[in-house]
């Protein structure tokens, strides 16, 4: 009988972290233990304060050996960055010496509003598509139906 105990190996991811402001971000090395390069980028983009949308969040990712990864760990429990559980906790923290600036044209972004497609009701332009459709519309089509009366359909 074979063994199908899977063998994990140990990786450093580098990444893209966030929440220090809207155009500029930090970069940490996080240790990870995976069966591949491919499956360790994976799990390093679910990492809290990674950027999660953003294309280019992973940097790198490549083997390291048991000592450099038990000293990322050391290293990043010593991290206030990290470690700040609040906003207050981390405008306590002096970052600006390593924080870098986005380079904004490879990560998502959301459509705009002017790519959206119209939407119309009695030719009148409605902003919010959403809004209307779940509040008013239903409305809508109960006030018509309470507006048939029964001696129109017999």
């Amino acid at each position: 009988m074979k063994n199908n105990i899977l063998k994990l190996e140990m990786f450093e991811a580098v990444c893209k972290c966030g929440h220090v402001g809207r155009s500029h971000y930090i970069i940490k090395s996080f240790p990870l233990m995976a069966q591949s390069r491919k499956e360790a980028a994976r799990i390093a983009r679910g990492i809290p304060r990674v950027k999660h949308d953003y294309q280019d969040a992973i940097l790198n990712v490549f083997k390291i050996d048991k000592k450099r990864y038990f000293e990322l760990v050391e290293i990043n429990n010593r991290d206030p960055y990290l470690r700040c559980t609040c906003i207050q906790d981390q405008n306590a923290i002096d970052l600006s010496d390593r924080l870098m600036d986005e380079d904004r044209s490879n990560h998502y972004s959301p459509r705009k509003e002017e790519n959206k497609k119209t939407f119309y009701c009695n030719k009148q332009k409605i902003r919010n598509q959403k809004k209307y459709l779940t509040r008013y519309y239903d409305i809508e089509k109960i006030n018509n139906y309470n507006a048939i009366e029964f001696n129109d359909i017999a």
